[in-house]
């Protein structure tokens, strides 16, 4: 994928090398509000350890070899920031195909690069999917999300919706 920052790129997960960096992201003093940002539940949240990062890492492996996820890691230089992925079949009450990121690393939040990767994600969407729509959604209480989807052009798709833990989700919709 081809962004408007040279410096940033996209890899495949590689679970051996990519483990650290996650679990480093997850045991910072910001890891427990960056897993409930992103919509995880207080009761779901664990003790994230090297080996729980390599599985989840080999999961995202698995998703695409199943044709349901494409998952990159979000690099800028060399430095891994974050992760982006894109959903195949409908996962969660969100449609498919559905564009989805994380920026791990706070130290590069705020700095557009969240929304320079979901463009990159839709263009992706665009020349490699037959589709008419991208979807996606975020928490109602994650401003700066529910902010960079509508710069973006997204759309809200539906009314807002509390899930089984009592989290309240927008799903959004940008006509391609």
């Amino acid at each position: 994928m081809q962004t408007s920052y040279p410096q940033l790129s996209f890899t495949q997960p590689n679970p051996e090398q990519d483990a650290s960096t996650t679990l480093r992201w997850f045991q910072s003093p910001n890891g427990r509000e960056t897993l409930l940002l992103m919509g995880n539940a207080e009761h779901e949240l664990t003790i994230p350890s090297l080996k729980s990062e390599q599985e989840t890492l080999k999961e995202f492996i698995d998703l695409k070899t199943a044709n349901k996820q494409l998952t990159w890691m979000i690099r800028m230089d060399k430095r891994i920031i974050g992760v982006a992925w894109i959903e195949l079949v409908e996962n969660h009450g969100v449609k498919s195909p559905s564009a989805h990121l994380m920026i791990g690393d706070i130290e590069f939040r705020g700095k557009g690069i969240g929304s320079v990767t979901m463009i990159a994600l839709i263009e992706y969407i665009k020349n490699n999917i037959k589709t008419s729509a991208v979807y996606s959604r975020h928490l109602k209480s994650n401003i700066a999300v529910a902010s960079m989807n509508r710069k973006i052009g997204f759309v809200d798709d539906g009314e807002p919706y509390v899930d089984e833990n009592e989290l309240e989700w927008q799903n959004v919709i940008l006509a391609v």
